[in-house]
């Protein structure tokens, strides 16, 4: 569903290739065996003068050491290193990996004791069915909960159908579960939830508009989940800044404005 299961089998790949290139590497290290000099007996002394006045016999000329093959154990270790490597760089670049190693690994340490927090559990229900479509980080952030904890959660109001999720590019996004699959495309439009309640404000604002400062407060939202949610209302052409400026005031736009009046929602 999530990926959590493949994160398990790569980590376990990984670390049986790293322990069978170590076993192989402690069974044939690469320098032999160099035993203790042997004690040459006083009467062969002079049979070992006699050999060593002697010409040398013909030695067979041995291959070079570049036909030789790397010993299997490099290559096990190598494997096993890589794979982990890049599941931790893939991990800090996409969310959708963040959240496959986090249910991988984490969440069963603290299920335990995140099934005993039932309060914590219908937080995310309530923002999810207020916000639909939002996306890991902004909902971890604005319910100001931990990482595994989050995904704790997510996956089992996922397993109890209760909720869906979806990939969006390098991000997860969630939904109430009634939200028909046919009705996705849908939630990417900003008149819903938390973007129909910033469109309000700001049409109650009229031109002078209202900073960020303000809509958070007027909403109680966090700075992540605002900034989320302003950035694709700014995208659909819904808002607008009221004056050049990085800090300046929102306002709504003449599409925005009429789209506001005609919007009905997801029910």
């Amino acid at each position: 569903m999530n990926g959590s299961w493949t994160i398990r089998f790569l980590v376990i790949l990984s670390l049986s290739s790293m322990v069978i290139g170590f076993a192989f590497y402690e069974q044939n290290p690469s320098e032999p065996f160099v035993g203790p000099a042997e004690t040459i007996p006083e009467g062969d002394l002079a049979a070992e003068e006699e050999s060593e006045n002697m010409p040398a016999p013909a030695q067979t000329q041995s291959a070079p050491d570049d036909q030789n093959p790397p010993p299997p154990s490099e290559g096990l270790i190598g494997a096993g290193a890589g794979i982990l490597t890049l599941l931790f760089v893939s991990s800090t670049l996409f969310e959708v990996i963040k959240i496959a190693v986090l249910m991988a690994f984490i969440t069963p340490l603290v299920a335990n004791k995140s099934n005993r927090d039932e309060l914590n559990r219908g937080r995310i229900l309530g923002f999810i069915e207020g916000n639909a479509g939002v996306h890991f980080s902004a909902l971890r952030d604005a319910l100001h909960l931990a990482n595994g904890v989050t995904a704790h959660h997510l996956q089992m109001l996922e397993t109890q159908e209760q909720i869906i999720s979806w990939r969006d590019g390098k991000l997860r996004r969630y939904a109430a579960s009634h939200v028909l699959p046919a009705d996705i495309e849908k939630i990417a439009h900003p008149l819903i939830g938390t973007r129909l309640a910033i469109l309000e404000t700001l049409s109650d604002a009229g031109d002078l508009g209202l900073s960020n400062t303000e809509i958070r407060r007027k909403l109680e939202l966090s700075r992540q989940l605002l900034a989320h949610h302003m950035k694709q209302l700014q995208y659909n052409n819904f808002v607008e800044k009221a004056q050049p400026k990085s800090r300046a005031p929102w306002r709504l736009t003449s599409q925005g404005l009429e789209t506001l009046s005609n919007s009905t929602g997801i029910i």
